[in-house]
């Protein structure tokens, strides 16, 4: 199978995997899906230090994958179909992963007494674990630490997001869709193909990244 369609079917299959879940949310009581969950019916313009953090965490971390995986700054505004493919991506995994891991559990986490940092703590260190996986497709052990401290940091940013947004989820869904919208699927190529640090033939191209994960 070719580099592209392999990229293609993990793109797919992720979509189509997040997808089920949050349509069967919505389904079932679209009411509190719409409200309580993704927060519609908040205030949601009485949270602008959350909404100015949202967009500084997305810059931040989209800064940071360009100088760590120079791949990703080259091809990132490339057109083709899996950029476009790259659209629902964004969109579901940033809903999927943002209601999963801050509105969900750290919600659970305060529900069942643990302090704001502890809240931030667990999500981080579960969100980057979570994200290692995605390392794993380069066949390079070696980066999966990396890998996943670099997306426990994003995992603890996003959550400030979302404290600082007196617990709206849509600001830190912001970010984290922007994040995907830009980086992938320059990000996933990357790591199936060994590509961090420019074009397969360029100098450099073997070598390893300093290293950022996402989606």
């Amino acid at each position: 199978m070719r580099q592209g369609q392999l990229t293609g079917l993990i793109m797919a299959g992720t979509i189509a995997g997040m997808s089920i879940p949050l349509g069967t949310w919505f389904l079932s009581d679209p009411d509190r899906f719409v409200g309580d969950l993704m927060g519609f019916s908040g205030a949601l313009t009485e949270i602008p230090v959350g909404w100015i953090l949202a967009l500084t965490v997305a810059a931040g971390y989209v800064v940071y994958t360009f100088w760590a995986v120079p791949f990703v700054r080259q091809t990132a505004f490339e057109f083709s179909g899996l950029k476009l493919l790259a659209v629902p991506l964004a969109i579901v995994t940033g809903v999927f992963e943002e209601l999963v891991f801050r509105k969900l559990l750290m919600d659970w986490l305060e529900g069942h007494g643990a302090a704001w940092w502890l809240q931030l703590t667990a999500t981080a260190v579960l969100f980057g674990v979570a994200h290692s996986l995605w390392g794993a497709f380069s066949r390079d052990l070696s980066i999966i630490l990396p890998v996943a401290l670099s997306t426990a940091a994003l995992g603890a940013a996003l959550g400030c997001v979302y404290l600082f947004s007196d617990r709206h989820i849509l600001p830190a869904i912001l970010a984290h869709t922007v994040i995907n919208l830009i980086i992938e699927p320059a990000l996933l190529r990357s790591s199936l193909t060994g590509q961090w640090n420019g074009a397969k033939d360029g100098p450099g191209a073997d070598e390893r990244p300093r290293v950022a994960e996402t989606s």
